[in-house]
């Protein structure tokens, strides 16, 4: 989810900087283009056009967008959450990718069966946590709903990466 990441740490500079862009960033216009690029992720993954790394990072990176179209107007320009929760974001994205799903080649079979019972026994799926994301936008009032929802994304789309990148690697092996 390198797009995430870096619209992440973008917010983060703009915020830092109070840079008069933001305030383009609050418009009906940021909004709607938040939200075409979010159905159109959403739309490209469920019908299987693109790998779920692609509609992953379109979909947070677009959540990213409308939160701020959508909250920005709200909440003063130099709200703390505008520069910590991208920053979040940012870093634990970083974390697992680097320790988790860049070396989920190297999980030996015992990890690997762990994992796949983690992903079987689990209830949730992928798409819970997209309307867990959209509800959590959507609720002004209690601010840490998004960020707790945006971090169970993370995780389960690194769940589902991790077993993607061991499947085609013993794909190649057979």
């Amino acid at each position: 989810m390198i797009g995430f990441v870096i619209c992440s740490l973008l917010l983060v500079i703009l915020v830092q900087n109070q840079n008069p862009f933001l305030q383009l960033l609050t418009t009906p216009v940021a909004l709607g283009i938040g939200l075409v690029f979010m159905a159109a992720s959403l739309l490209a993954g469920y019908f299987k056009k693109v790998s779920s790394i692609i509609w992953h990072d379109g979909f947070a990176a677009s959540c990213l967008l409308i939160w701020y179209a959508y909250w920005g107007s709200q909440f003063n320009d130099d709200a703390p959450m505008f520069f910590f929760f991208p920053l979040y974001y940012a870093l634990l994205t970083s974390v697992v990718t680097l320790s988790l799903i860049n070396k989920s080649q190297y999980f030996d079979q015992e990890s690997i069966e762990q994992l796949r019972h983690l992903e079987k026994s689990s209830r949730i799926n992928i798409s819970v946590f997209v309307v867990f994301v959209l509800i959590g936008i959507m609720i002004t009032d209690h601010y840490a709903v998004y960020p707790i929802a945006m971090t169970f994304f993370i995780v389960r789309h690194t769940m589902i990466i991790c077993l993607e990148n061991i499947d085609r690697n013993n794909s190649k092996f057979d």
